[in-house]
């Protein structure tokens, strides 16, 4: 038979319900939120102290087996005792060691020689013997007569490059079209030469269309005849206006923040902890003066031993007007066309 269980939380779960039917209607103070999680409060897993419990006199003090704790690592006091390995005495060998081959004699004992470094390997795959050219023990005397009366061929033949330049065009030197070479003649560029030839394809390709459908370019949202002939009303409405119904809901003053009774002062005056301060004369008599200008005989003024502003006092002979004409007069020269 199962035995039923009382609840001892029961009679009071009735008493809240009653409670809570009975104010059901009343105005009072309520707290919106979230209840707290299960967990707080919850030390299960919390680590516990365990105080040991104080010896008694006479008590037995005998100890159990006690070891220490567990090493780790490879060193020699890790294990228990070290064991040989398992292939010691095994009869398998690697292919390597069976098939190795022994030492190599040579009959001939010169065989075996082999020189210091690289070999070297001639890249002469035409069999043919070099010979040193000695140029530089040729006999300047037995070239010359050797040579002197030696005509080599025509090779190709221009004219003397043109000079010009920095103000002096002579003809024949700049990259022109004509036979004098001289500079192209200047052409003016319409400024509206893209706008004009963007509106000209643009009437090619609508003359190429066909006829498009009716469109109009307003936007709408307007009445078809106008503001005043739709919405004027002789009557005036509205005037006076209508009389909006006072507030008389009871609404709940609710806590407002902390505002003292007597604030502080501002303002400069009232805020310095001695009050305003006592007015004190100007200390010069007469207020600023100018200084009088130096007298004629005054001795002449101080200059410092070294000024900001250091000038050169022997500028170079090079950036000199009549050396630089000398060096470049074609810089100097006149255009002459």
């Amino acid at each position: 038979m199962t035995a039923v269980l009382e609840d001892k939380y029961e009679p009071r779960r009735q008493e809240i319900l009653a409670a809570s039917l009975q104010s059901a209607n009343t105005r009072g103070w309520g707290y919106f939120g979230l209840t707290g999680p299960l967990a707080i409060g919850d030390n299960s897993y919390a680590p516990r102290l365990m105080k040991k419990a104080p010896v008694e006199d006479g008590a037995d003090m005998t100890r159990n087996i006690q070891a220490s704790a567990s090493k780790k690592g490879a060193s020699t006091d890790v294990y228990f005792q070290f064991e040989t390995p398992l292939a010691n005495g095994d009869p398998y060998q690697d292919p390597q060691q069976m098939n190795r081959k022994g030492k190599l004699w040579m009959i001939d004992p010169d065989a075996a020689f082999k020189p210091a470094g690289a070999i070297k390997r001639s890249t002469n795959k035409l069999g043919y013997n070099y010979v040193d050219h000695c140029d530089s023990a040729k006999d300047p005397k037995q070239i010359r007569e050797q040579y002197k009366d030696f005509m080599p061929p025509r090779q190709i033949y221009t004219n003397a490059a043109k000079k010009g330049g920095g103000g002096v065009f002579t003809k024949g030197v700049l990259f022109g079209w004509t036979e004098d070479r001289l500079f192209v003649e200047h052409v003016p560029d319409d400024y509206d030469a893209a706008k004009k030839m963007r509106a000209k394809d643009l009437e090619e390709h609508k003359a190429k269309l066909q006829e498009p459908p009716f469109k109009g370019m307003h936007y709408g949202n307007v009445p078809f005849a106008n503001n005043v002939d739709t919405y004027h009303y002789d009557i005036p409405t509205h005037v006076p206006r209508d009389k909006v119904p006072e507030d008389t809901s009871r609404r709940l003053q609710h806590e407002s923040p902390f505002r003292p009774s007597h604030p502080s002062k501002k303002g400069v005056p009232k805020g310095l902890m001695g009050g305003i301060p006592e007015y004190i004369e100007d200390p010069v008599p007469g207020g600023a003066t100018r200084k009088p200008p130096p007298p004629d005989d005054a001795p002449p003024a101080f200059k410092n031993g070294m000024p900001h502003k250091v000038c050169n006092p022997m500028p170079s002979v090079v950036t000199n007007l009549r050396n630089m004409r000398n060096e470049r007069p074609s810089s100097f020269a006149r255009p002459v066309l």
